[in-house]
């Protein structure tokens, strides 16, 4: 295992060199990721920080590279001495690098991350309230997809407001307990999380929030359990679309029964503005640029073919994000829309990339039920 270990090292060093070396050729290009992204099916944002990385890495981490390849740390520790790093001069770096290899293939991640700590602190004291103000800056609260109709919701926060905040809801999810209660306390606290967000203190909803549930009406009838999609997410289980949908403002999506494809949008309380945007939203669900998964719903509708040569309708539109739209714009890449949902891309490299229409609803068998 160890051998093996050594192998994914090396290769992982080499990487960083090839994605280093493309980083530095394209500095000037504001996007030079696009083409990573598509070649590679990464993301562009997975794209975008595995070029910096690699970069900074590389031109001032030299001897962690060198380590790394050498299979005496692996690519997880190299990206703790990046972190630690990466906001010091190139001075400073080499020195925390220097002092930190000593030790590094023998200590474990936290380790590494506690010593890292101090050896910043000791290079570069002056240096230190100006990151923390510049960390505290990149605050920011999110969530990330988890199977099973789960989410991680997090905060990244100051340390002595997120630890404040942790005791509380500790405090509060041990004076949650019943008699009779089952919940674990690890439970408790994720309710009382949720709680504290989505109501106030007399359990009344605060803030109305709307959740767009997409499902099929055999499913909604118990007839089958054919997964249903929930905005923002993704697939969610027939059980859970069926008990979102209880309690729902309903809106008719037609959808092609054997590829599960949204066909239109019901149109007759709405504006064609406001039925076009929803109808674009629901078929293509994200930036249509390959590898990029914004939300279409914070995008902007783009026209394939410039208005006013160009229709404004569905077969001419889709969404981009801010800054993919100033890529079709900006740079070399050509896109065209030879069917609506489905698109084509000429990288300026001349590779051509193709991002399909995407199921609105996904696990159709190959039959419709009826």
């Amino acid at each position: 295992m160890l051998f093996i270990q050594k192998q994914v090292d090396y290769w992982q060093a080499q990487l960083l060199r090839q994605l280093a070396d493309f980083a530095i050729g394209t500095a000037d290009d504001e996007f030079a990721a696009a083409e990573i992204v598509a070649a590679m099916k990464w993301t562009s944002k997975w794209a975008e920080d595995q070029l910096l990385v690699a970069r900074e890495t590389v031109t001032k981490l030299p001897r962690t590279v060198d380590a790394l390849q050498a299979g005496e740390i692996d690519s997880y520790k190299a990206k703790i001495l990046f972190n630690y790093t990466h906001r010091l001069t190139a001075d400073q770096a080499a020195e925390v690098e220097e002092r930190a290899l000593v030790k590094a293939p023998g200590q474990t991640s936290t380790q590494l991350r506690r010593s890292l700590q101090r050896i910043v602190m000791a290079v570069d004291p002056e240096g230190c309230a100006e990151r923390r103000e510049a960390r505290k800056a990149e605050r920011i609260a999110g969530i990330e997809e988890r199977v099973d109709d789960m989410v991680k919701l997090f905060a990244w926060l100051p340390a002595d407001r997120g630890i404040a905040a942790a005791h509380r809801v500790d405090k509060l999810a041990r004076a949650a307990k019943f008699p009779g209660d089952t919940r674990t306390l690890s439970q408790r606290r994720a309710d009382v999380v949720a709680d504290m967000l989505l109501a106030t203190p007399d359990h009344t909803p605060s803030v109305k929030v709307n959740l767009n549930v997409t499902v099929s009406s055999t499913t909604l009838m118990g007839l089958d359990d054919h997964p249903g999609e929930l905005q923002g997410y993704g697939p969610i289980s027939a059980e859970l679309a069926r008990e979102l949908a209880g309690d729902s403002t309903w809106r008719r999506l037609l959808t092609d029964p054997q590829s599960g494809m949204l066909l239109d949008v019901g149109t007759s309380t709405y504006r064609p503005p406001e039925h076009l945007r929803r109808f674009l939203w629901a078929r293509d669900q994200t930036c249509r640029q390959p590898g990029c998964m914004m939300p279409a719903q914070r995008c902007e509708l783009d026209h394939t073919v410039p208005c006013p040569d160009g229709p404004t309708a569905a077969c001419n539109l889709c969404p981009f994000c801010k800054h993919h739209h100033r890529l079709k714009h900006k740079s070399n890449w050509a896109v065209t829309q030879p069917i609506p949902g489905h698109f084509i891309f000429k990288a300026p490299s001349g590779k051509v990339y193709v991002r399909e229409p995407e199921p609105v609803l996904a696990g159709f068998p190959a039959d419709p039920p009826f």
